[in-house]
């Protein structure tokens, strides 16, 4: 497989991942929590890394988009497990998102009333809403996020070898 196949794939299956995201937001009426969306913001840049380095001609815009499209992974991943480890109890979180009466700070009010209309509980960064074979969203999303973060290293080392 060529380098462009490795950050292709990385840029499909994050966008994948994300589509997800915003389906369990939308349609299922899980509103982000603030741990939510900052593994967002990561796979958002690894995505972006990822494309450009699949489009880009040149070896070093490649090595270049491909390093950035890891480094989001990367962030991503570290987003998920800071978020594993708040919901686990084993470390607290930030104190707008976690435990207590307070309303936590939200990204997107629109998501957060859709929610409220739905009966949905409003979402608390150390609360586990959704799981999947004993697995939450945040636990499958380091997985994830480390196979893409793999797929754009790849790259990356396949087009630093055909120089």
């Amino acid at each position: 497989m060529s380098s462009r196949s490795f950050f292709l794939l990385a840029a499909l299956a994050g966008s994948a991942t994300f589509a997800a995201a915003l389906y369990f937001q939308y349609v299922e009426g899980l509103a982000p929590c603030k741990l939510c969306m900052w593994q967002r913001y990561g796979l958002a840049v690894g995505i972006a890394g990822a494309l450009i380095a699949a489009m880009t001609s040149g070896r070093a815009g490649r090595v270049t988009f491909g390093a950035i499209g890891a480094l989001g992974f990367f962030a991503e991943t570290a987003a998920a497990m800071y978020h594993t480890g708040v919901e686990r109890k084993w470390w607290p979180g930030p104190s707008t998102c976690s435990g207590g009466n307070a309303l936590p700070e939200v990204f997107d009010p629109a998501a957060l009333q859709a929610a409220a209309e739905r009966g949905k509980p409003i979402p608390q960064c150390d609360d586990i809403v959704w799981d999947f074979l004993g697995l939450s969203m945040a636990n499958w999303n380091i997985a994830m996020a480390l196979g893409f973060m793999a797929l754009c290293m790849i790259g990356v080392g396949r087009v630093r070898r055909m120089a």
